[in-house]
């Protein structure tokens, strides 16, 4: 019974994110003008923080994936979290140019793609795959001028296995998505590691809470800084993978 409650809440959960809002609660999906404005608050916000942050720091941006990790510091200075839960590519390169920076970071780290997969964007869209490639194309020559350098990772891992996971998300695009990203992030100068490696086995994949999201406690998630650091800032003693 328990099995069975936790599948339909799961389910529940996919089903939100197809929407195009995932976990971004009280907001329009529809790209309209709430989301136009949360987007711009949440900008406002983010560029607030940054102005309190003294000497070097890192920006982390992305989805869900990305807001989700705790993680107050990179290369030894402050990481100032500014990732948006159910943004899609497109969305994020709305924020990244709203948000202040009041000198270049020394990385910005991007972790994007997993509501561009879900099949909401991909069905009967043909067109789907190129427009990602344009959008993160664009997201990348727009942040590589603005740091010292930019971290790109692929998708995090979906579990095909979970109630729900392929019903909501093209998980079989999984793969060509993060090699756009590799791809392009290349292209314009920027740095790519699989910061989620150790979390694409069995034992990783069973830590997610629902098939989608990362499966994130504080071993984890040292590893995971371990290999953003090691990308980011080769140069410096980075926390032991």
């Amino acid at each position: 019974m328990r099995k069975t409650i936790l599948g339909v809440a799961i389910a529940a959960v996919a089903a939100a994110a197809a929407l195009g809002g995932y976990l971004v609660l009280g907001h329009r999906s529809d790209g309209g003008q709430g989301v136009a404005a949360f987007r711009e608050a949440r900008a406002f916000a983010v560029s607030g923080l940054l102005k309190q942050v003294e000497g070097p720091y890192s920006l982390l941006l992305g989805d869900s994936q990305m807001e989700r990790l705790s993680l107050p510091t990179l290369c030894g200075h402050p990481a100032v979290n500014g990732a948006i839960a159910g943004t899609r590519t497109a969305g994020l390169r709305a924020v990244a140019g709203w948000i202040v920076l009041p000198r270049p970071p020394d990385a910005i780290v991007v972790t994007i793609g997993t509501n561009d997969l879900t099949e909401r964007q991909r069905a009967g869209n043909p067109e789907a795959t190129e427009h990602f490639r344009t959008e993160i194309r664009a997201l990348f020559a727009e942040l590589a001028p603005r740091a010292h350098a930019v971290v790109a990772t692929p998708i995090p891992p979906f579990d095909s296995s979970r109630p729900g996971v392929t019903r909501f998300y093209d998980v079989a695009a999984a793969a060509t998505y993060s090699g756009i990203i590799e791809q392009e992030c290349r292209r314009a100068g920027c740095r790519f590691v699989d910061a989620f490696a150790d979390l694409r086995n069995p034992a990783g994949l069973a830590r997610s809470p629902d098939g989608v999201h990362l499966g994130l406690g504080s071993h984890s998630r040292d590893r995971v800084a371990a290999r953003l650091e090691a990308a980011a800032c080769p140069g410096v003693a980075a926390r032991t993978l």
